[in-house]
């Protein structure tokens, strides 16, 4: 699965500005990544490069060698592009040390086209996960005792929720998650994810479960839950957006009954003030756009357990990828 939210979030951290190849560029930066960023870069190189099935190695601690095959260099530079070696610098420092380097920090050629690929792949995509620390490490059959094993079909969707106002307009990133066989809603599920491996095909010894919700209904179950989740949250902002409003709508019916009496022109003046007033409503009324930007089909490895307990059978659930009994 390709995690460009990370990505997004350094791209808007620090936005240097760099030339595209140019490495003559880097020595005159004047915002540079701080190591907390450069750790990141590092982390989204590698997750790519993972993706995509590339091999690299660092040189040194802010240079990495990649061997591009026909396939990724035919996503980054064009069809029919071959494969072929690519040295990518993390630093001015390093792009000092290896003339032959590329630069790769935000605003650069190399990094804009590597985000553009990690976005356009991680809109809509599908994985099974194959590793889980302290459960799959090894990709290996669990023992018997641990109980039924199946994948379950997730629909994870990432919102991005935009907060407007005529003054302010501040966003923020929501995942939501469906189980497709239970229905059950999770929010946040997407951290649990960050530890595990996941695969574009199943482990053969884990059987699929039969999806028994609709995307459709997920989809909706999740549109209802951010409006829940809308009315618990702090809502001053609104709510002064909603005072200031009033006041300017106010303002405006002053001004438009001061020329009612001065001009005599009700109908006319009424209309105007009408349209007026919509105007003002439609730019600065509050209001919140939730927008879908990247979806996945996870298949996650569920436990099912079955125990007797005074001639009572009770079935139990363990997702060993949240590391907790579910539903």
């Amino acid at each position: 699965m390709f995690f460009e939210k990370e990505a997004n979030h350094i791209q808007q951290a620090i936005s240097p500005l760099v030339q595209k190849g140019d490495n003559e560029g880097a020595r005159t930066l004047t915002n540079l990544p701080s190591p907390r960023d450069l750790s990141r870069i590092k982390d989204f190189l590698e997750q790519f490069c993972h993706n995509l099935g590339l091999e690299y190695h660092w040189l040194d601690e802010n240079t990495a060698e990649l061997q591009l095959t026909e396939e990724a260099a035919g996503l980054i530079d064009g069809p029919r592009t071959p494969g072929y070696r690519c040295k990518l610098v993390l630093s001015p420092e390093s792009a000092e040390i290896h003339k032959d380097g590329e630069l790769f920090m935000p605003g650069s050629y190399r990094w804009d086209r590597l985000l553009a690929i990690a976005n356009h792949k991680g809109r809509l995509c599908r994985q099974y996960v194959t590793g889980v620390p302290g459960f799959l490490a090894d990709a290996d059959e669990p023992e018997a005792e641990m109980g039924a094993l199946s994948y379950e079909p997730h629909l994870l969707i990432h919102w991005r929720l935009s907060y407007r106002t005529q003054q302010l307009t501040r966003r923020r990133i929501l995942d939501l998650t469906v189980n497709l066989v239970t229905g059950h809603l999770e929010t946040g599920y997407y951290q649990y994810l960050q530890s595990c491996s996941l695969e574009d095909k199943p482990l053969p010894f884990i059987p699929i479960a039969k999806r028994r919700v609709g995307f459709k209904t997920a989809y909706q179950r999740m549109a209802d839950e951010i409006r829940y989740l809308l009315t618990i949250e702090d809502n001053r902002w609104a709510q002064d957006a909603c005072r200031q409003l009033a006041g300017e709508i106010q303002v405006l019916e002053q001004y438009y009954n001061n020329r009612r009496v001065a001009e005599s022109t009700d109908d006319q003046v009424a209309v105007e003030r009408d349209m007026r007033i919509q105007e003002l409503k439609r730019r600065s009324q509050p209001r919140v756009l939730a927008s879908p930007f990247a979806a996945a089909l996870l298949y996650i490895p569920m436990v099912n357990y079955q125990a007797s307990i005074n001639d009572q059978i009770l079935c139990l659930r363990f997702d060993p990828v949240a590391g907790r009994p579910v539903d």
